[in-house]
């Protein structure tokens, strides 16, 4: 099922599934065994919100052989947390508070949790998920030369767009990533290819962080396939993940 939360008639949030081109209204949990209700309406027709409020998004940097800083001997990932208000939906814009600094997009698989999680082993990890969602880990180059994956670099209001759904049946074992930038490719890489895959990334992390309900946890961004691409004001960046969809926004600078 591809859960998706959109804004009804009286402007409010609900939750809803996508079925082709349509999207119905959800009946029961969508943590739980939700149904299918009644028409909205054609999925172009209809404002997509992101499909979950996560209190904070853990995001998996250096996951991929190619990656600046990558080296074989690491012996763990490095993880930086994005809060649950830099999170916005599909088509939402991307505003970069920091005027005259180079920012970037960084299209990532996102694994959404369903049930709490805390020390679970790695064949275990696909019960507390609820599915998978694409995500844009937004960032901007600190100041003072200062490291990239602290917090003013990845927490801003409006830095992780998520959407267009949560595909609670999808396979990432074998997908293809790509970031495209203003129509071209210019970041692209396989899951199987991350040096930590999904399932390990999650149940490393609950090993000493508790996943809680609709947290989500950003797996890596794929190599450049252009060299560093940094993004213009009006720029339109485009996450998408073979099988799962499109995740589509635009990118301004505040004050211009």
């Amino acid at each position: 099922m591809k859960l998706v939360r959109y804004k009804n008639e009286e402007f409010a949030a609900e939750f809803g599934c996508v079925e082709g081109n349509h999207v119905y209204k959800l009946i029961g949990d969508p943590l739980g065994k939700p149904g299918r209700g009644e028409l909205v309406g054609e999925l172009g027709s209809i404002k997509l919100l992101a499909p979950c409020v996560p209190r904070k998004v853990a995001a998996v940097a250096i996951n991929f052989p190619g990656i600046e800083r990558y080296s074989p001997d690491m012996k763990e990932p490095l993880v930086l947390l994005k809060p649950g208000t830099s999170v916005c939906g599909p088509g939402d814009p991307v505003i970069n508070p920091f005027p005259d600094l180079p920012w970037w997009g960084e299209a990532e698989l996102g694994v959404v949790i369903r049930h709490t999680l805390r020390n679970v082993g790695e064949d275990r990890v696909r019960e507390g998920v609820l599915g998978f969602t694409i995500g844009n880990d937004a960032s901007v180059e600190n100041v003072e030369g200062r490291d990239h994956h602290l917090a003013r670099s990845k927490a801003p209001d409006t830095f992780c767009p998520l959407g267009p759904w949560i595909d609670t049946e999808f396979d990432a074992s074998d997908c293809v990533i790509e970031a495209v930038q203003n129509g071209e490719v210019i970041r692209r890489g396989r899951t199987s290819q991350q040096v930590w895959q999904w399932p390990r990334v999650v149940s490393w992390l609950s090993t000493w962080m508790t996943l809680e309900p609709w947290d989500v946890v950003l797996t890596g961004n794929p190599p450049d396939t252009v060299g560093m691409r940094f993004i213009q004001h009006g720029d339109i960046y485009t996450a998408r993940i073979q099988g799962l969809g499109e995740l589509t926004n635009p990118f301004y600078v505040r004050g211009k």
